[in-house]
């Protein structure tokens, strides 16, 4: 019976004992049980290895937690399952001084409920190097986080150090790496294997120091000095970045030295003259190999201060220099075949007599020249060789219908006169130069005079802009302290940068504050909103609110002693603003909303909702904060943006709308503000002021910051910009030896040519025509001697660079110092050649009588007196007229000569006309008339003859005049005066034909 019993419990002690698991499976799924076990194990020896650290890093939770292992190495660890984990296991003997083993990690894995994971990890011996020091980089901004990667030096990839198989890999990456921080472990240890050959590839990524901002990959090794790094278990070494980081930067500062000499050899090639670049880079070379004896001395700061200034050399100034004498010599190759084209045909017209000669030498000398300016000036080597030919040859062919071509077509009235300047120019210039070739030496001697001094001026000589830094005084104003400030303007040759001031990024603090000579360093923030005219957020409690437009950010413990923003308190205290939330407000702002120190007061931003709780530290006066300036004298209010007119514009922010927090608040990181702040300005103070022009112009050079510098009172700006650099101004000297030599060289021609000078008085010439035949001597000279000695200044560039002959002068790329030389050589030739002009046309007319000033009336009758018409002249009358509209022209002209007839002192006589037909066809129109003038002598007449002539075949009539005088002898006054009614009723038909034509 008790058997039976017993059976008949069996089912309910099953029942029991399934509910029990059943709960237990419950109660282990609620607590969410799941295990991570293993041994930790020596990869060499396979012993195990106690008090090994072991980080459980959850994934999803973002979690580390660290265990060790016991004595026989195992680990065991509780996890929640469902989650993902990474294990870390390293093991560090305090009794040696490096880690004895190298960190590995495992794969990523999830963890079920209830399951237990055994992971084993063979630890492989390892060894510490420790990173010290700073990453030095010329080509960018301080570096926040760097990375270093442990490698083989033959193959530059992880070392294979996996000696057993296990579930883990070797940690190669160091630095600021995830797995570092995961581990907890400082940024500066890098554990590598022991007794293996690695090396440390270190790289970091940072941005440009100049703008347009762009990222820069920094990478250099850390290789023990070139011996590589061979450690045994347990040891540790240092490394300093600033030795191995300069060194890299030293190698690329070289290689941009290198490549960018190279260019200039490429540029000299092709013509350019980079004497004064070249001395630049000898300089810059030299500066680098001091900056390299520094480093080898362990001067890693002064070091990197020396590379700044080469770097920005040849990164900059030799790129702007010779881009801009690239673009110059291109843009300038367009024009410059004019020159070898005036000057060939001013040689031609020198040289010879006869058209055909002339044209001929021209064609002679304008390739000779051009040929030469191909190979002397680097404008035609830049411009595309089918274009410049293009150019070249429409230029001159062009210049030889001008000089050769055009005055045949075109013919000039012939007009009776007295003999003006402009009429006998041919003539004088004709004249001159068959003296000069007839006095051959004399001439040679002043032609090679001008060409001397033209080549000096060219070649030797220097105008020009070139970049560097500038400095001028700032006065109006008393600094409020001693220091430097830094601000990141635009640069004047920057475009499309609207705003007032670039901001400073974060980490320059830092840097600057890690300098040795720098005992302060105080940024300025400024906050505004992104929108124009609006406000950045509000001040609100209870039912009130003020508007902010903007907020200022300042370092309360290092401005106060930068300006007197401290003066500016009515209650509260400055160095408040320390604490967390402390805020300065204005009067006006806490009168408003009925708050006093101490209040807490919230913040909102503008269409982002509650920014913080502000407590006020600080009540301002508005107009104090106003007047409160800068070392540089401006103000520290913020700017907004404003619209005004319709254009966006930026302004300062009223005083009185102004908060004021501390600069960390505003730029902190994952906070709405932090991108509607930035660093305007940094005020630095040094501790030894001998050191502050080198500070100065690395941060100018380095940073292309502008930089005022505060001391004894008086503030000076220095920045980068274009200077004016004139050289060569000894040139002076030989202008005047030039000016003297032609001087007398004229002086003795005139002596010389006494008779020759009686001579021309006695055919006509007057002292002005005299004087003008001398001085166009001169002006021949000078073309000619301007011509050869820019050719041969240009040439002169050429010989210097091929002879390594660097002097610190800048070539005259443009091409309008063409005209410039010719000009100078025309001028000094003019110049030193007028007061031997005066004295010839002197020789024959008293002193006396050129000093008296007479009438205009004395004037016309001693012209009268001079000037006799003998007999008839011939003009073409610059009127042509239709067939159809010769009827009309008749009766205009006939019905004008009738009228005139009735004139008392002038009036026309016996007038005629008549028209013939020529056996070719020609029709012949002839209108005759006498024009007489009552003059003192009485009634003076003058014979004329107007004659139309159309050729068979045309549809025009040409006039032409053909006038002389009744009695010979008659003074030209008179023939003038009638060949000016005759062009004034011409000139009245051409107003009223169209009149005339139309009422007929």
């Amino acid at each position: 019976m008790l058997k039976g019993y017993k059976l008949r419990l069996l089912p309910v002690l099953f029942l029991v004992f399934s509910f029990v698991l059943a709960q237990s499976s419950v109660l282990t799924s609620a607590r969410g049980e799941a295990v991570i076990q293993g041994v930790v194990m020596d990869a060499l020896t396979g012993k195990s290895i106690p008090d090994a650290k072991v980080v459980i890093w959850d994934v999803y939770a973002y979690k580390r937690t660290v265990i060790e292992t016991d004595a026989e190495g195992k680990y065991s660890f509780n996890v929640a399952p469902g989650n993902a984990y990474i294990l870390y296991i390293y093991s560090d003997n305090e009794e040696t001084e490096g880690f004895d083993y190298v960190p590995k990690k495992s794969y990523t894995f999830t963890v079920r409920t209830g399951e237990t994971v055994n992971l084993t990890c063979y630890l492989v011996p390892g060894a510490s190097v420790l990173l010290t020091g700073r990453i030095y980089d010329v080509r960018s901004r301080p570096a926040r986080m760097y990375f270093v990667e442990v490698i083989d030096p033959l193959t530059g990839n992880p070392p294979m150090q996996n000696l057993r198989p296990d579930n883990f890999s070797l940690i190669s990456s160091w630095g600021d790496s995830p797995d570092v921080k995961r581990m907890g472990l400082s940024r500066e240890l890098v554990v590598i294997p022991a007794g293996v050959t690695v090396d440390l590839k270190v790289w970091t990524k940072s941005l440009t120091i100049r703008r347009p901002l762009r990222p820069v990959d920094i990478e250099f090794l850390v290789d023990n000095k070139g011996s590589h790094y061979h450690l045994s278990q347990g040891e540790v070494v240092e490394a300093d970045l600033s030795w191995y980081s300069l060194r890299e930067t030293i190698k690329i500062v070289r290689a941009y030295w290198d490549e960018t000499w190279e260019n200039l050899g490429s540029m000299e090639s092709m013509g350019f003259y980079l004497g004064d670049l070249k001395g630049v880079m000898r300089s810059v070379r030299r500066e680098i190999e001091a900056a390299e004896e520094l480093w080898t001395q362990g001067k890693f700061l002064e070091a990197f201060n020396t590379l700044i200034e080469p770097y920005w050399v040849i990164t900059v100034k030799v790129v702007y220099e010779t881009s801009r004498m690239w673009m110059i010599a291109e843009s300038s190759a367009v024009f410059m075949p004019l020159f070898p084209a005036f000057f060939a045909i001013t040689m031609g017209f020198f040289l010879f007599e006869d058209t055909k000669k002339k044209i001929l030498s021209s064609c002679i000398f304008y390739m000779a020249s051009f040929a030469l300016l191909y190979y002397v000036y680097p404008g035609f080597q830049v411009v595309e060789k089918s274009r410049l030919l293009l150019i070249s040859s429409s230029v001159f062919i062009s210049v030889l219908f001008t000089v050769f071509g055009l005055p045949r077509m075109i013919k000039e009235p012939d007009v009776p006169s007295a003999y003006p300047l402009r009429a006998v120019l041919s003539v004088v210039f004709s004249m001159s130069k068959r003296n000069i070739k007839r006095r051959l030496s004399r001439g040679i001697l002043t032609i090679t005079s001008l060409a001397i001094l033209v080549l000096a001026f060219t070649a030797f000589t220097s105008f020009g802009k070139a970049l560097g830094i500038l400095t001028e005084p700032v006065t109006g104003f008393h600094p409020p302290s001693s220091g430097i400030l830094i601000k990141n303007l635009p640069l004047p040759w920057e475009e499309g940068i609207e705003e007032p001031y670039i901001r400073i990024v974060p980490e320059e603090v830092d840097a600057y504050r890690e300098h040795p000579n720098v005992v302060l360093v105080s940024p300025l923030v400024w906050a505004s909103a992104p929108e124009p005219d609006q406000p950045i957020g509000s001040l609100r409690i209870r039912d009130q609110e003020f508007e902010v437009f903007g907020i200022l950010g300042i370092d309360p413990s290092l401005e106060v002693k930068v300006t007197d923003i401290s003066q500016t308190l009515i209650s509260g205290n400055i160095s408040d603003l320390e604490s967390p939330g402390g805020v300065l407000i204005s009067q006006e702002a806490a009168d408003h909303l009925g708050v006093e120190v101490g209040d807490i007061l919230p913040f909102y931003l503008r269409s982002l909702g509650l920014y913080k709780n502000l407590t006020v530290v600080g009540v301002i006066d508005s107009a104090s904060l106003s007047r409160v300036i800068d070392i540089n004298g401006e103000s520290i209010l913020p700017f907004r943006k404003v619209t005004r007119e319709g254009q966006v514009t930026y302004a300062r922010v009223e005083a009185s709308r102004v908060i004021i927090l501390n600069w960390t608040a505003l730029l902190e990181k994952g906070q709405p503000l932090a991108d509607m702040s930035a660093i305007s300005r940094l005020a630095i103070q040094l501790s030894d002021q001998g050191y502050v022009k080198e500070f100065v112009r690395g941060i100018v050079f380095s940073r292309e910051y502008t930089v005022w510098v505060s001391a004894n009172g008086q503030v000076r700006k220095f920045y980068l910009g274009e200077a004016v650099e004139m050289g060569g101004l000894a040139i002076v000297v030989p202008l005047l030896i030039v000016l003297l030599n032609v001087g007398l060289v004229m002086l003795s021609v005139v002596n010389e040519r006494t008779r020759e000078i009686f001579i021309l008085t006695c055919v006509g010439f007057n002292p002005t025509h005299i004087a003008s035949l001398f001085l166009a001597e001169s002006i021949v000279m000078g073309l000619v001697g301007g011509g050869i000695g820019y050719l041969l200044g240009l040439s002169t560039y050429r010989l210097m660079s091929l002879f390594s002959i660097d002097i610190v002068v800048r070539q005259k790329l443009e091409w309008y110092w063409s005209v410039i030389g010719v000009l100078l050589s025309v001028g000094a030739a003019v110049l030193s050649a007028v007061r031997p002009a005066t004295r010839a046309s002197m020789k024959v007319t008293p002193s006396i009588v050129k000093k008296v000033k007479l009438s205009e009336k004395e004037k016309a009758k001693r012209e009268e007196e001079i000037w006799r018409i003998y007999q008839s002249q011939r003009i073409t009358m610059p009127v042509k007229i239709k067939d159809r509209e010769m009827v009309f022209f008749s009766s205009f002209f006939s019905t004008r000569m009738r009228e005139m007839a009735r004139g008392i002192y002038e009036k026309v006589r016996d007038y005629g006309e008549s028209e013939v037909k020529t056996p070719e066809g020609d029709l012949i129109k002839r209108f005759n008339f006498k024009y007489v003038i009552l003059g003192e002598p009485g009634e003076i007449a003058i014979i004329n003859e107007l004659t139309a002539t159309k050729k068979s075949g045309s549809e025009y009539y040409f006039l032409t005049l053909e006038s002389k005088p009744e009695k010979p002898g008659i003074p030209g006054t008179y023939l003038d005066r009638t060949i000016r009614v005759l062009r004034d009723l011409l000139a009245e038909w051409e107003r009223e034909r169209e009149k005339i034509l139309g009422e007929t």
